[in-house]
């Protein structure tokens, strides 16, 4: 997280391209568009087949184990006082992103799963992201945990440098 809104608009653009390269390799869909609203980010639609959309968060701050990484996965749900990420998303998919672990991975989740895992978990809600103007108040609200105790839930995928292995 930069805490500067450009640099991580450009991050996440990072994010999508890698989400919809992996889209259109493994899963064998049309990319159709990038969107820029709070519905989706990535649409893709082959002929004859319903739309399938995907929500995208790139996580530039989780590395390694032995690199200081927490093995924590962050799912905003609130920003500026305003529902926003999983309770906003109509997508299909909810796909995360960590590009800075040594072989980049995806984790992949319908939408429907990860608000039915939030739902029925207790995870720690946590502030983050940049502040506000008037205030040292962070703005955006995160549902917090553990990745690899709720892995199980999640399609993870990893960058071999040629392409995306199934773990």
């Amino acid at each position: 997280m930069n805490n500067n809104f450009e640099k991580d608009l450009a991050d996440g653009h990072k994010g999508e391209k890698a989400v919809r390269h992996f889209v259109e390799s493994v899963m064998g869909l049309q990319f159709k568009k990038f969107n820029d609203n709070a519905y989706f980010d990535i649409l893709f639609q082959n002929p004859y087949e319903d739309p399938v959309t995907f929500e995208v968060k790139s996580d530039y701050f989780e590395k390694d184990w032995d690199k200081g990484g927490s093995g924590n996965m962050a799912i905003e749900y609130k920003c500026r006082g305003k529902p926003s990420g999983i309770r906003k998303t109509k997508a299909t998919y909810f796909a995360y992103y960590f590009p800075n672990l040594s072989s980049k991975q995806l984790w992949i989740i319908r939408v429907e799963d990860l608000k039915k895992l939030i739902k029925d978990n207790n995870f720690s809600r946590v502030s983050g992201g940049e502040t506000y103007y008037d205030s040292d108040d962070k703005v955006a609200k995160m549902f917090l945990f553990n990745r690899f105790d709720q892995k199980e839930h999640f399609d993870v995928y990893t960058w071999d440098g040629r392409g995306w292995i199934d773990d």
